[in-house]
């Protein structure tokens, strides 16, 4: 199984989670031990919300399944079930209803990455990623949506091939525990103050 994870996510993650460090040492500094203790769930609340948003989320590919990690929910999509897969503003699964899956942490890069990549990260990738002759800049393998693209379209093509087409359903798991805590430091957050 390999795991993609936006890298430029978890840097933010912890940027945050730094900073919010900082604001603690800070109110130390003024307010002593009690400004601490009546801050602290709100610094929780923030640097919780900062893994959920950008540490948590993950997209993990095998043979015969992608499972999306978001925000809130997961998605175990078996790899027969996709219809297309496409990277415009990030990795979208498509199932054969029309339904779109979209990745919270394989985005597509910036304008700017079709300009600064070399011509042989868009070479030998599956035969579905190319349109036109081209390849989208979300597409190339150095990005977060593209590696993971290459990846699911491999396995999905060779399954394509073999003509196994799985009945296998979408089924969707929501982050229940992470919801709890973070309606917990709501409520901590809210009566602090």
């Amino acid at each position: 199984m390999q795991v993609f994870i936006a890298k430029s996510a978890r840097v933010l993650a912890i940027v945050v989670m730094v900073a919010m460090g900082l604001a603690l040492l800070s109110i130390f500094a003024t307010d002593g031990i009690t400004g601490v203790i009546q801050s602290a769930s709100v610094v929780a609340l923030v640097c919780y919300g900062a893994l959920m948003l950008f540490w948590f989320p993950q997209v993990e590919v095998s043979e015969e399944v992608v499972v999306i990690k978001n925000v809130l929910r997961s998605y175990r999509i078996p790899i027969g079930a996709i219809a297309r897969i496409d990277t415009r503003w990030a990795l979208a699964l498509y199932l054969p209803g029309g339904k779109r899956i979209t990745s919270w942490s394989a985005t597509a890069p910036g304008r700017h990455a079709s300009i600064f990549a070399s011509r042989d990260l868009g070479q030998h990738l599956p035969e579905s990623t190319y349109l036109a002759g081209t390849v989208r800049p979300g597409d190339l393998v150095n990005t977060d949506s593209g590696a993971a693209a290459a990846t699911i379209r491999r396995y999905w093509e060779t399954q394509k091939d073999r003509g196994n087409n799985t009945a296998e359903k979408v089924t969707i798991t929501w982050h229940k525990t992470q919801l709890l805590v973070l309606v917990g430091l709501l409520v901590l957050s809210y009566l602090s103050f």
